[in-house]
């Protein structure tokens, strides 16, 4: 059965995305491969309390952001299997952290297509930044649809 392979990275859901590899998935009699990217952690913005402000202890609520970020991509992964499989198609997904371009394409190696957000490379939280998409479009030898937003 061939595959259609989509890659998601950081918080952004491309529901585009997904509609496209759904409806090539029905005209090709394919399944999908959801490649799921996040970066290892956020980078601290570094905000500075005014010095009449007594700094709390924040090592409860510093790591509290990433993991609502990390809860979305989880819901993500959970919207685009729900979204395939309402269709009717087999569906894998997989999340990788800090992957390198390598590694994506030995993940979708098997696909017969490969389907990416053209806003791959905008900045969204959690995102894996040592890909990015004129990286992954040299790299891979299947063909690759490009979606833009509707």
């Amino acid at each position: 059965m061939k595959i259609i392979a989509i890659i998601i990275n950081g918080t952004h859901f491309p529901y585009q995305v997904v509609h496209h590899a759904i409806a090539k998935a029905k005209t090709e009699k394919a399944e999908i491969l959801a490649v799921f990217l996040k970066g290892e952690h956020e980078v601290s913005k570094g905000y500075i309390f005014p010095s009449d402000i007594t700094s709390t202890d924040n090592s409860f609520i510093a790591g509290l952001p990433e993991s609502q970020d990390e809860d979305l991509i989880t819901d993500n992964m959970q919207s685009a299997k729900a979204m395939v499989e309402n269709e009717g198609i087999l569906y894998r997904s997989v999340l990788k952290t800090n992957a390198s371009v390598d590694d994506v394409v030995e993940l979708i190696k098997t696909a017969s297509r490969l389907v990416i957000d053209k806003n791959f490379d905008e900045k969204t939280l959690l995102a894996d930044k040592k890909i990015s998409l004129d990286g992954l479009t040299k790299s891979v030898n299947i063909p690759i649809d490009i979606i833009e937003d509707y």
